[in-house]
């Protein structure tokens, strides 16, 4: 049987985006409470990207029938088949849920997704009272705005 892989690009990168701005970003804000935003900053990156991957997984479990079509949009493109041919969503939407449940995790351990997720922590310096991030461009933003 033929297996999947992950290409991830650039593109892809915009892409997870749209699909978490189609889930809602209020939602995945609201999924870290303060006691976890305080633990993460006693953490080394890797476990801030678990931990980031794990709350925005949550909030995708729940949202995922409204935003089904971006995810499979995603999936479609950054996957292929091991012969390089791209996987449709056509296929996607066709795959039986072990199968789906599968790619997903696959996906997860792709090379480059774990960075994506850790950067994506580390600029955004949360739960900070004064923070200097990437988003920010190093100028101190009261958290309070």
């Amino acid at each position: 049987m033929a297996e999947i892989r992950f290409n991830l690009t650039v593109d892809s990168m915009f892409d997870l985006c749209e699909v978490l701005d189609a889930i809602g970003m209020e939602s995945i804000a609201e999924a870290f409470s303060k006691e976890d935003l305080e633990k993460m900053q006693s953490q080394d990156a890797g476990a801030v990207g678990m931990t980031v991957i794990m709350k925005v997984s949550g909030v995708l479990i729940k949202q995922l029938p409204r935003v089904r079509n971006e995810v499979y949009k995603f999936l479609a493109g950054c996957a292929e088949w091991d012969d390089g041919t791209p996987v449709t969503v056509e296929v996607l939407r066709k795959m039986k849920i072990s199968q789906f449940v599968k790619l997903i995790r696959d996906f997860l351990k792709t090379d480059g997704i774990m960075d994506f997720f850790e950067e994506a922590a580390g600029s955004l310096d949360m739960g900070r009272p004064d923070s200097k991030s990437f988003v920010t461009g190093g100028i101190a933003m009261p958290m309070g705005i």
